[in-house]
Parts: structure tokens; sequence; C-alpha cells
């Protein structure tokens, strides 16, 4: 799989592996919202703080405010929905930054 960070430029092809169901959804437009949370629990330091935010504004796309206000107030859950890729993403990136965090369904 290619990184989640790439970004598509024009001309650039992109393969989608997928039902048809999903396919026909996709053509529609009908897109299936983010029912996924993350319960940030503990981070160890000022430096697991401050990582386990930008962190959280590069993955999940809030604001950085709203990122720092969660991590200065732990534990908490960020509340912007994910879809289940990207929480697991965030989850375990705060992992490599010591931060204890966990998914949560919605």
């Amino acid at each position: 799989m290619p990184s989640d960070d790439i970004r598509l430029a024009v001309g650039d092809r992109l393969i989608v592996l997928a039902t048809i169901n999903s396919l026909k959804r996709i053509e529609n437009g009908e897109i299936k919202e983010p029912t996924w949370q993350v319960m940030i629990e503990s981070a160890p330091s000022e430096y697991a703080i401050f990582q386990g935010a930008n962190e959280i504004v590069g993955i999940a796309g809030c604001s950085m405010l709203t990122a720092r206000e969660l991590m200065n107030n732990l534990p908490g859950i960020l509340p912007k929905r994910l879809y289940k890729h990207q929480a697991q993403r965030l989850v375990r990136t705060l992992k490599k930054v010591f931060v204890k965090a966990r998914l949560i369904s919605v």
C-alpha cells in the first residue's frame, strides 16, 4: 500500500479495489460517515504531549488548537470522527511517541 501522505496530482491514476456496491456509492458520491473516535488516555512527558498534538493535526486534520487542548487535558476523546484506517493509523503513530490511546466505535 502507498503511504497515506501521498497526494494525487492531475493526471495521476488511482486503482480502486472495491465491491460493485462500493463502486456504485463512489459513482453516486455517497460517502460513508466516519464512525470511529480516538480516546487518548495519557502522555508521560511534555515531549509526548507536543508530538502527540502534531500527529493528531497531521493525521486527523483537526486544528492545532483542538489538538493542543486535548493533549493538555488528558484523558480525553478526540472530538473529530475518523474512518477506521485513519483512527488505527493515529493510534499506532501516537504509540510511537509514547502516548497511550485506543479506538472507540461510535
